[in-house]
């Protein structure tokens, strides 16, 4: 286990039933006083907040900073958002704060012990990628993959189930990550397959998994 002394701050922690990896998007409305009290204190002080799997069963809870990427209320006197956020760096909760109206959490970052890439694998997992797009009829998304990409940027591009981003997020290695990607890819192949590729599309593709 390694903790970075990257990041060693306090930091807002929202509670949903989901989880959020480094480079994926996320639509979220916020109604709750307390959590439009949180994006209120992120917007004025520039500070992202952590996203917590509030299903987590895990000795170690361990998160996704989001950055709030789009912003607006919702048209009525209640004060709701409906904001954009994107993931930005994984970490670890040490303690809780409960100094504010919302829940913070003193936070370190959850870096890779092993950072060097197995560019053999990167390959396959990209033709596998190649492959699932190809068959959802997604062909404009193939631009997107002319060039080696690392694992969260291919996460990122699929609507991948809990239990395989839980996965992804706690891995700590670019090969690991990899290896939990080409299985759910070859997978995911062999279901479209039986599911006959011409009435499943992209955006209709139900979530892959592990």
């Amino acid at each position: 286990m390694y903790f970075d002394n990257t990041m060693n701050d306090k930091i807002p922690i929202f509670p949903l039933p989901l989880v959020l990896l480094p480079g994926e998007k996320l639509p979220l409305h916020i109604f709750e006083a307390k959590y439009k009290k949180m994006i209120e204190y992120c917007l004025k002080h520039n500070k992202k907040f952590g996203i917590i799997n509030s299903k987590n069963n895990d000795t170690l809870t361990i998160g996704c900073t989001a950055e709030i990427t789009q912003i607006a209320t919702s048209g009525n006197d209640t004060g709701e958002y409906d904001i954009l956020v994107t993931g930005v760096e994984r970490f670890i909760i040490k303690s809780y704060n409960f100094s504010k109206d919302f829940k913070q959490a003193y936070v370190k970052t959850w870096q890779d012990i092993d950072d060097s890439v197995d560019e053999i694998l990167l390959q396959e997992t990209n033709v596998f990628l190649y492959e699932v797009l190809m068959k959802l009829g997604a062909s404009s998304k193939i631009s997107q993959i002319s060039m080696p990409r690392a694992a969260f940027e291919v996460a990122s591009m699929l609507d991948i189930d809990k239990r395989a981003k839980k996965m992804l997020l706690k891995s700590q290695s670019e090969k690991d990550r990899l290896i939990i990607l080409k299985r759910i890819l070859k997978k995911a192949i062999i279901k479209i397959d039986y599911d006959e590729p011409t009435k499943i599309t992209y955006n209709k593709y139900s979530q892959f998994e592990a």
